[in-house]
């Protein structure tokens, strides 16, 4: 350019420009008028957020929560920190819940089948009256029996109201219904204790924990729960840091964060805890024991040679012994398993070896505890649901009632279950969305989402969340609350039961609940007035006391010799292990209508949208099998397709594919991704847990014509030793250091001029010895700041939106290359450097630094040169490809022409009020949550006082389970996050380019296997 206009002030003029224009179009708006609330609604001041308290329903595990709501409506859920399942922490599942809230595919209406044999939409009083007259019908002849109910795991109020609903109509027994429900655990229990139920594990109370194939960082049980417990037991800012062991024949995310991973034959777990306890009774390892006991123990293990263990399992002998010794040095240790993908019919076998190995070291009522027990033991096993589909086959069935439960999804195809539905002459499914099941429905009555119920739930004994609304449905939306429909029903056909004391006699469930709390309180706080009780229960979210673990005794008289045999595979004898591993994202396949969990990587493979099968590099290689090739997987009972991940981490006799994806309905986001492999499953119960066998076949691999890539916004993944980015330190090293005092990082010279921050620094401590690599920071971060969605097509060519992202990082240390890789996990997000590349880069100063330490981002001045991007050697800033943030279009134009997802009409309602929503043409990245720093300075100077350390928490760090990520004042010298920034853990990311980040890494920290 001529005179004396460079390309920088170009960009200045038009930047400028841009604002005026701008300005002055909105000066011609035509004038709107703001009517204020007449009568203000009670507790909403416009602008400022109010708090519920209610339960998380993602999964079983029943984690606290909080509603944030905005001007009547819900716009983030944080754990609640009351609580004592979750203490403040949530999973990336518990963080998506509140897409189901909003999710545009939820049912409006009740719906009916027409002659035609379409669904269509109705009112409730009509839907209630053919329900009411095909019951009483039924009742008349004598049939209630042929009526059955079968519901998701319910422990509160709702499942005492519906088993009292079918003993009042004389049905058959509820039956309770989850695809993991850990049959074995429980059967176990029986056989050697003589107790039904599954007990609490205190992983915090462990020095050395071995796990054999439960994935308690994932889906057992209750991960949130179980991930602190972890973090305190294992990570050396508590001061104990233990050993934690894990044995599976896939590298999983809980794998991945062992300090010793061993990849054994599948399905040889037995096998395995045999030979750990032949050692521990062989070598007197154990405590003192009464002489009966011991002798029983000693005639269970003596059909089991370490050798023998060592043949079935893979695992060395010297390695079995290695592993016996370390849980008897510790006191206490733990022993779990258990977990879905290593389930076979050996499974209850399996469990009575864990269960008598942790009753010879000494960890029954320390670690092991019987008290509180687990919600888990109220659940009906699998082959009672497979006893009713025979029912269902055989006409006995004329009613059948799905109470958010999914058989045609969750079961195996060859159950028949979708055969003996059509010969029920009338099936009414209460859903919330039209999933495969409800799909297939006569009569289909939509129900509220969790956020928006009343309700209550006991996850544990001694503990009972409390649920409340935290806002109405959303426009156009009229579901009814289960509860109020049982009561109508019942009312209409028992006659007389609306009086007291009749079974129905409360209008509604708020009002059965209330009183069921009145009750509850009178029986745990005689002091407190009922209705007092209530009030403080709503607030606090619910009810919780201390339950004493309940001693139990060995029943010597039902210990016999363990025959030590191999799960049987059914398959071709070359096939390979099939493990159906249960989705750390979507679950049994209930979150897989959540675009936000589609759009966050699996933490290990990091792929998003789509399903896959895990294949051995080994098995690819003798198979020419590529990355993304469609393979076909056949086993006697099935065949599914899907595109391989290749995989250095498998056992070379498995093959891996996650649970989740596959569904036919279940709305847009769910309906044609990827493919279900319940249908390579067998149909009959295991005998003695009744409990499905996932661990049950062998399946054939054949490469089809067509390739499907892998989506997936991962880069380069192998560390590099000469680059800064992942640091690890063994523990010996890191305990000398920390002897030291203080170990100052000093900054790398700099041609620019300190920055002075004459109040606040901001500043972020990472803690990689305890991040687990979940994503639920992630998730937490896209609710948080409205961060668009950009659909699989964008993802895959790199434009992935997340301004925070946990990368997977391949570590090989020293050793060759074919050595199988070390995972490390490494959160990244906006490093807000003090000397940062992208600010002098920017013509209109769109990005510039504050005095308080923050990168900014002027969004409105951004005209998308995007020379910030180009120069943050992080990569950590997003550009607007699209309007994301609008309503789809039918196609957008580009290297993949792929239809992309936008955002759907009701979404906006999810959208937080306090921050931006991004446009087409602009940069964006990380703000610490700037909003939160803003709410949190307001409130102290509203208070005349400093603003206190913790009290600004970002989203990131308030979910996180392990409390990895630490915020606050670096020029505060007693705030946490600055005595972090100079531990001897310490260090920068890509520090050598002397940009000065405001956020310290800590050193992971690895404990080397002892010689």
């Amino acid at each position: 350019m001529s005179d004396g206009l460079d390309r920088r002030a170009f960009f200045r003029i038009v930047g400028a420009g841009a604002a005026a224009a701008a300005t002055a179009a909105g000066c011609t708006q035509a004038p709107e008028k703001i009517l204020p609330y007449v009568v203000p609604p009670e507790n909403l001041v416009p602008g400022v957020a109010s708090w519920y308290a209610t339960v998380c329903r993602e999964c079983p595990a029943g984690c606290g929560l909080l509603m944030r709501v905005r001007e009547g409506r819900i716009v983030k859920v944080e754990g609640n920190p009351d609580h004592p399942v979750s203490r403040g922490r949530l999973c990336v599942r518990g963080q998506a819940s509140l897409q189901g809230l909003y999710d545009p595919d939820r049912i409006k209406r009740p719906l009916r089948r027409d002659p035609s044999g379409a669904l269509t939409e109705i009112g409730w009083d009509e839907a209630e009256k053919l329900l009411v007259e095909r019951l009483a019908e039924l009742r008349r002849q004598g049939q209630a029996r042929r009526v059955a109910l079968v519901s998701q795991l319910e422990a509160g109020s709702l499942a005492r109201l519906m088993d009292l609903w079918v003993e009042a109509l004389g049905a058959r027994p509820r039956l309770s219904h989850e695809p993991f429900a850990y049959e074995a655990l429980r059967a176990a229990n029986r056989l050697t204790f003589g107790v039904d139920a599954i007990p609490a594990y205190a992983f915090e109370e462990a020095r050395v924990a071995l796990s054999l194939g439960a994935d308690y960082l994932e889906t057992w049980l209750s991960p949130v729960g179980y991930a602190a417990g972890f973090a305190r037991m294992h990570a050396v800012r508590e001061g104990k840091p233990g050993r934690v062991i894990h044995v599976e024949p896939r590298l999983s995310l809980t794998a991945a964060n062992a300090d010793e991973w061993i990849a054994n034959t599948p399905g040889s777990e037995a096998a395995l805890a045999l030979g750990i306890l032949r050692v521990v009774l062989d070598e007197r390892l154990h405590p003192t024991l009464p002489g009966r006991e011991l002798e029983a123990l000693q005639t269970v293990a003596k059909a089991v040679s370490v050798e023998s263990a060592a043949r079935a399992s893979g695992v060395t002998a010297a390695k079995i012994r290695q592993l016996a010794r370390a849980l008897a040095e510790a006191q206490p240790s733990l022993v779990v398993g258990g977990g879905v993908a290593v389930t076979a019919r050996n499974a209850t076998e399996t469990q009575v070896a864990i269960n008598l190995l942790n009753y010879a070291l000494g960890n029954l009522g320390r670690t092991v505890r019987f008290g509180p027990n687990s919600a888990f033991g109220k659940l009906s096993p699998y082959g009672e649901l497979l006893a009713l589909t025979r029912a269902m086959e055989k006409g006995e069935v004329e009613v059948l009632l799905l109470a958010h439960v999914n058989p045609l999804f969750t079961m195996p195809a060859q159950a028949g279950f979708e055969a003996a539905l059509a010969k029920v002459p009338f099936v009414v499914s209460f859903a919330r969305h039209l999933d495969e099941s409800a799909a297939r429905a006569h009569l289909v009555l939509p129900d509220l989402t969790p956020l928006e119920s009343w309700g209550d739930y006991a996850p544990q004994e001694g503990t009972h969340g409390l649920m409340q609304p935290g806002m109405l449905p959303p426009p156009g939306f009229e579901p009814r609350a289960m509860g109020d429909v049982l009561l109508s029903v019942g009312r209409a056909l028992v006659p007389g039961s609306q009086a007291r004391p009749g079974p129905f006699r409360w209008k509604g469930f708020q009002e059965y609940l209330r009183e069921a709390w009145q009750t509850l309180g009178r029986e745990v706080a005689p002091g407190v007035a009922p209705e007092a009780f209530w009030e403080a229960s709503l607030r606090r979210g619910g009810f919780w006391r201390p339950v004493p673990a309940t001693p139990v005794r060995l029943r010597v008289e039902a210990l016999q010799p363990m025959v030590m045999t191999a799960p049987t595979l059914a398959g071709a004898q070359d096939g390979l292990a099939l493990l159906v591993v249960p989705s750390s994202r979507h679950y049994d396949g209930r979150g897989a209508n959540k675009p936000w969990l589609h759009e966050a990587p699996d933490p290990m493979t990091q792929i998003v949208w789509d399903a896959w099968v895990e294949v051995p590099v080994e098995t690819a290689r003798r198979l020419a099998i590529r990355e993304g090739d469609l393979v076909r997987l056949s086993s006697p009972h099935g065949a599914v397709e899907l595109p391989a991940h290749l995989s250095e981490t498998l056992h070379p006799g498995a093959v891996a594919v996650p649970t989740g994806l596959g569904h036919s309905e279940y709305g847009r986001y769910a309906k044609g991704v990827g493919a279900n492999p319940m249908r390579l499953l067998p149909v009959q119960a295991d005998p003695t847990s009744h409990g499905l066998p996932w661990l049950s076949v062998r399946v054939t691999l054949t490469r089809q014509r067509v390739r499907l890539p892998l989506a997936t916004p991962a880069g380069v993944t192998e560390v590099d030793p000469r680059r800064e980015i992942i640091h690890t330190v063994d523990l010996r090293t890191f305990l000398e250091l920390e002897k030291k005092e203080k170990v100052p990082h000093e900054p790398h010279p700099s041609l620019y001029p300190d920055v002075q921050y004459p109040e606040h620094r901001w500043g972020m401590a990472i803690d990689l010895d305890g991040c687990i690599g979940c994503q639920a920071c992630v998730v937490a971060c896209q609710a948080e700041n409205n961060v668009p969605v950009v659909g699989r097509a964008e993802a895959a060519y790199g434009r992935s939106m997340h301004w925070l992202r946990v990368e997977r990082w391949w570590d090989r240390g020293h050793e060759p290359r074919a050595h199988a890789p070390q995972a490390r996990f490494l959160p990244m997000l906006c490093q807000h450097c003090g000397q940062a590349p992208c600010e002098p880069v920017c013509p209109v100063f769109a990005a510039y630094h504050t005095d308080e330490g923050l990168n900014a981002q002027v969004y409105n001045r951004c005209v998308g040169t995007r020379y910030c991007g180009n120069n943050c050697p992080y990569m950590v800033r997003r550009f607007n490809w699209h309007e994301y943030s609008g309503p789809p279009p039918a196609e957008i134009l580009g290297p993949l022409r792929r239809p992309y997802l936008g955002v759907p009409e009701l979404f906006h309602l999810q959208y937080n009020p306090d921050v931006t929503v991004r446009g087409k043409g602009v940069m964006e990245k990380c703000t610490f949550c700037v909003q939160r720093i803003a709410e949190g300075k307001d409130r102290a100077k509203d208070e005349g006082r400093p603003v206190r350390d913790g009290e600004v928490v970002p989203a990131c760090q308030q979910t996180c389970p392990t409390q990895a990520i630490v915020f606050g004042d670096l020029k505060d010298p007693e705030s946490r996050v600055s005595k972090l920034s100079h531990s001897p853990r310490g260090y920068h990311v890509l520090g050598e380019l002397g940009t000065r980040p405001a956020i310290t890494y800590l050193m992971k920290v690895t404990r080397p296997e002892p010689a």
